[in-house]
């Protein structure tokens, strides 16, 4: 009776367990109804090095010296390479376990490309991103021009407009409460960043910020601006506890600090057309590859003024990035433009910005299954997803198109 009884418990533990494990690893409804066809990726550069030089504002902000990164003002660093082709080696994991592609594919050019700004950090960053996709297989990154060149579907000018444009960009300026009250959202950050440079005093009497035609920020500002970008890739080179100069700094006052260098880029991505006029170019460039069918994977390299106004022109509604202290547009960050196929045929988007955490940065953390970066689901204004979080490829090619063919008239321009 005893061994019967237990017996009859042993049978209900085993029950018990795989009631739990039927519970936690449930049906897959959304792979029964979608398949993956297609992924676009427009990527910012990895880490960089600060822009300075021997004669450079960043030696008279401070009397502190400054990290060596090991490579030239602006370009790529090691580590900033070593954690892109973990990027790369993470997208391939992630791409195979959902049928993109087999483990056994290699590289065809009317599957794949690959293309960056003609700069050193945009071009290696693209490089290094496919050779942790492809690892073994050289895959071609095409770039306008020679080295050092910028390329104006990355970096296409403003200047020349309408009168207009550069009327409805200062009205958008103001819209979001002028020079002083954006002057007052980085004060925190300004404060911060004063006392780990030890220069107690910040004269920000005359600071202002503005655009008509371009984005114009006052000179005697940009310093203390450039500061903070190298205070922030000291963070990623070195960790919180040496990139400050001894000074022991929250997570949140690394947020503040970086809020002050990403100033402009907060105006790129929230004066609309601006963002438009900026991000025209690559929104075209990811309609015709939308519209390529054969086409598997895109990889689009840039900049944060890319990844800001484009997110600004598709109208992606702000939310918070967790786990960086960039929350404009992160080192490493990636728009990833997914298209998903149901059983009929019909099409659907799937948007989410991809980034490696600050932390995993300071650490050199390999980015695995088990140690993901960071991805953040992107919603559009005025567009509903549907019950499994998707919205329909006509919504999104129309919002891609309503974004191109705006502000024609303020331009200047004809369609």
């Amino acid at each position: 009776m005893r061994i019967h009884k237990i017996i009859l418990g042993l049978v209900t533990l085993l029950c018990l367990a795989f009631a739990q494990l039927a519970q936690a690893v449930p049906q897959d409804d959304f792979h029964a109804k979608y398949r993956l066809v297609q992924v676009i990726v427009l990527s910012r550069h990895n880490i960089r090095a600060p822009f300075f030089g021997p004669e450079s504002s960043l030696n008279e902000v401070t009397d502190h010296a400054w990290h060596d990164f090991g490579v030239a003002a602006g370009e790529l660093t090691p580590r900033g390479a070593q954690m892109e082709e973990y990027m790369g080696r993470y997208f391939r994991q992630y791409l195979e376990q959902e049928g993109l592609f087999s483990p056994e594919y290699l590289p065809e050019s009317r599957d794949i490309r690959f293309t960056a700004n003609g700069f050193q950090r945009t071009i290696a960053t693209a490089q290094n991103f496919a050779k942790g996709f492809f690892p073994g297989v050289e895959a071609k990154v095409d770039y306008r021009g020679n080295v050092g060149d910028a390329d104006p579907t990355f970096l296409p000018g403003t200047e020349g407009h309408k009168e207009a444009f550069a009327a409805d960009n200062l009205a958008a300026v103001e819209a979001l409460g002028g020079s002083r009250k954006l002057l007052q959202d980085i004060t925190p950050g300004i404060g911060i960043a004063a006392k780990v440079l030890d220069r107690p005093v910040v004269d920000t009497t005359d600071v202002t910020v503005s655009v008509d035609d371009r984005l114009h920020i006052s000179k005697s500002f940009r310093p203390l601006m450039k500061a903070c970008d190298a205070l922030t890739l000291q963070y990623y080179e070195l960790g919180p506890d040496q990139a400050a100069f001894g000074h022991q700094l929250s997570f949140k006052e690394w947020q503040e600090i970086a809020a002050v260098k990403d100033w402009g880029i907060h105006l790129y991505r929230h004066v609309p057309a601006l963002s438009r006029a900026l991000s025209r170019p690559l929104l075209s460039v990811i309609q015709e590859e939308l519209n390529t069918r054969q086409r598997k994977f895109t990889f689009l390299c840039g900049h944060d003024t890319n990844i800001a106004s484009v997110m600004g022109a598709m109208e992606v509604k702000d939310t918070p990035l967790p786990e960086t202290i960039e929350q404009e547009a992160p080192i490493g960050c990636k728009i990833v433009v997914e298209e998903w196929e149901d059983k009929t045929g019909e099409s659907f988007i799937n948007l989410k910005l991809v980034y490696p955490k600050s932390d995993q940065l300071a650490k050199a953390e390999p980015l695995t299954a088990v140690n993901p970066p960071e991805a953040v689901p992107l919603h559009l204004q005025n567009i509903h997803a549907n019950e499994d979080g998707l919205i329909t490829m006509q919504d999104f090619q129309q919002r891609l198109t309503d974004a191109i063919v705006s502000d024609a008239e303020l331009l200047g321009i004809h369609y």
